[in-house]
């Protein structure tokens, strides 16, 4: 009689001979046996990153190198020097606050646990290597980064691709370092079975005190594969063994019967007992891959899973690198309820189609009041005039570091008359386009402008926001050119409701006229206001902020040294 181990060995050399010879498996078991190493001797490639592909957000300006991912690509400029140097990589924001100001979403139901994922950027390498070690030089404030992936596709290939596939070589949590000082990050990767000359980092910088600076990537790789990443034994799941019953008879002839079949149950037990609404309750706190399984265990709880009131609230985010048109096709019958929708980081390098999205919305679109497509590169002036078509009622949409959309594409925003929310950062928007939102869109509660280098003129954009958007509570003009004080001017007397105003970085504005303490006396309601490195600000202009806005909370002066009476 065949011992129970003995069984599951053999079940595994059937499942093994399915991929593999069957010197193949033994090869691979000696070698597992003896504890040999699973790479080949061979020479190991080591390169620093060729071009950054793409990011969510950085610090520094579109038409320069300050402070830009861009300084991410090529040998360190830095490292291993330590503190504050425009040279590097540093990613917008940093801290709890940025997700706790009036003009932050709230969080999306069902969003995983282990999902930390706030900004990312991907680097292209020069050769495709099996990677074997990564290692990202940190300058100042170092711990943010909480994934590294590696993508099969070749970003330098001129063919499309055909099969996209992400693997994580490393994931942990969000950390805070005790010190600000330089360090190199080199966490212990996973072996992949595909050579990659591409790599994403994720971060989370929401535990720091400033912000992070990255200053170079190394990827560590030889080029042959490794023989225990083509020969192992895969790991089995004890839930998997069965394939079929010829099988179970095959191998373990009293196991595979089932003892006595009297006492089976047939039923659900007493869980069908439970209230509809109590079942609904529990299933709610499933993440949405635990959902779509367990939808396939029974007819009960398929009829619960696909129950419509449980897809309301839709975050496909922490899924970007598997989701496509066939998964969206899935999950339309039951978002027919749909009313906030989060896509952000997905559908690159054709994974979502025009096709599929447009299938999508115009079966799910009717009732959405959110939808979030930021860094999503498949976006064209098609997918934006389906939206305006299909989403009467949308309130919130966030198309920040859609970068590649065509100007002409953001005149079809125009048309969503009920938007309180608009995010733009970093989009090629035009001022003939952003002039069309603010005469349609009079009900908008928060704006988001920063790094959109393409307006001519912001004080035309502030004289329109005046006269039109008077219940405007937050305004982001992050790096704004050419906004001066008459617009301010405008801008103060016409919206008096705001709360949060960013000016970071807009050197045009010159306090020697007056226009902070003119601001301080028209925005009593101002709770966070950026002012950075505008080194005009005097103290004066702190005094009357102090005097004039009792609930501001933050205040940025970054770049500006007061006097010891004014500083706090």
């Amino acid at each position: 009689m065949l011992t129970l181990m003995s069984m599951f060995y053999y079940i595994c050399l059937r499942r093994r001979s399915r991929s593999g010879t069957r010197g193949e498996a033994l090869t691979s078991r000696r070698a597992v046996e003896s504890g040999q190493r699973a790479l080949p001797v061979t020479v190991e490639v080591e390169q620093y990153a060729k071009e950054v592909l793409d990011f969510s957000s950085h610090y520094g300006s579109e038409n320069s190198m300050s402070y830009t991912m861009w300084n991410l690509a090529g040998v360190p400029n830095v490292y291993p020097s330590s503190g504050d140097f425009t040279q590097t990589a540093v990613f917008r924001a940093y801290g709890t606050w940025w997700e706790q100001c009036a003009s932050a979403p709230p969080p999306f139901r069902r969003t995983p646990k282990g999902f930390h994922s706030q900004d990312y950027i991907e680097l292209g390498f020069e050769e495709p290597v099996y990677p074997t070690a990564v290692d990202v030089l940190e300058t100042y404030y170092p711990g943010t980064i909480v994934q590294i992936l590696a993508c099969s596709h070749n970003p330098f290939s001129q063919n499309p691709p055909t099969d996209v596939r992400w693997e994580v070589l490393w994931s942990g949590e969000p950390t805070k370092v005790m010190t600000p000082q330089a360090r190199q990050f080199s966490p212990s990767i996973k072996h992949i079975n595909f050579p990659t000359n591409l790599l994403r980092l994720e971060v989370n910088s929401s535990l720091l005190d400033y912000y992070t600076e990255l200053d170079a990537v190394i990827l560590h790789g030889v080029k042959e594969r490794p023989m225990l990443a083509l020969y192992k034994m895969p790991l089995i799941d004890i839930n998997d063994l069965s394939d079929s019953e010829e099988e179970l008879l095959d191998v373990g002839g009293p196991f595979s019967k089932g003892g006595d079949r009297k006492h089976q149950r047939t039923g659900n037990g007493f869980f069908d007992k439970l209230p509809y609404e109590l079942i609904q309750l529990i299933l709610s706190h499933l993440t949405l891959p635990d959902l779509c399984r367990l939808a396939q265990s029974c007819k009960l709880l398929h009829q619960h899973c696909c129950d419509p009131l449980q897809y309301t609230q839709l975050s496909l985010q922490p899924y970007w690198g598997r989701l496509s048109d066939a998964s969206l096709g899935h999950l339309q019958s039951r978002c027919t309820l749909l009313q906030r929708l989060n896509l952000s980081w997905t559908g690159n390098r054709g994974a979502l189609t025009l096709t599929g999205f447009s299938s999508f919305m115009k079966a799910c679109g009717l009732g959405l009041g959110c939808l979030e497509l930021s860094c999503c590169h498949f976006l064209n002036e098609a997918c934006l005039e389906v939206v305006s078509q299909t989403c009467p009622g949308l309130q919130e949409l966030n198309l920040s570091s859609c970068d590649r959309l065509h100007p002409q594409a953001f005149a079809h925003i125009s048309k969503l008359t009920r938007l309180r929310r608009l995010v733009l950062y970093r989009t090629k928007i035009e001022q003939t386009a952003i002039l069309s939102i603010l005469t349609f869109c009079i009900e908008l509660r928060h704006l988001n402008l920063g790094s959109c280098v393409r307006i001519e003129d912001y004080d035309v954009v502030a004289s329109m926001l005046a006269a039109r958007c008077r219940s405007l509570c937050s305004l982001d003009l992050w790096r704004c050119r050419n906004l001066t004080d008459r617009g301010l001017a405008e801008l103060a007397s016409g919206c008096r409701l705001l709360e949060e105003l960013d000016l970071g970085w807009c050197p045009t504005l010159q306090s020697s006229t007056g226009c902070f303490q003119q601001l301080a006396r028209s925005l009593p309601r101002l709770r966070k206001l950026f002012l950075t490195a505008n080194r005009t600000v005097c103290d004066a202009d702190v005094e009357e902020l102090a005097a004039g806005c009792p609930s501001l909370q933050h205040l940025d002066i970054l770049g500006k040294k007061l006097s010891p009476r004014t500083a706090p």
